[in-house]
């Protein structure tokens, strides 16, 4: 449950902070992120682990379907005997 769990979270954390790194870009007043190589480097982070947590769950997701495909020709093969 935890790995399907993780890259949502990753995704999450990361939109937010891309919404802080906007905001503290127009209101900077409200420090949000105080270094500007900080923010890059945040942003950059972000963007990473959004793309990194998307491929996570595209891989689960074709693994789940070859894996019900599988099932699925085991069970018609089962009852074509």
């Amino acid at each position: 449950m935890l790995r399907k769990l993780l890259p949502h979270l990753a995704i999450i954390l990361s939109c937010m902070y891309v919404v802080f790194f906007g905001i503290d870009r127009v209101n900077s007043a409200m420090a949000f992120i105080e270094n500007d190589i900080t923010k890059w480097l945040l942003l950059v982070l972000c963007l990473i682990s959004i793309t990194n947590a998307v491929l996570v769950i595209v891989d689960d997701r074709k693994r789940e379907r070859r894996r019900r495909a599988r099932a699925k020709k085991r069970a018609h093969a089962g009852t074509a005997r």
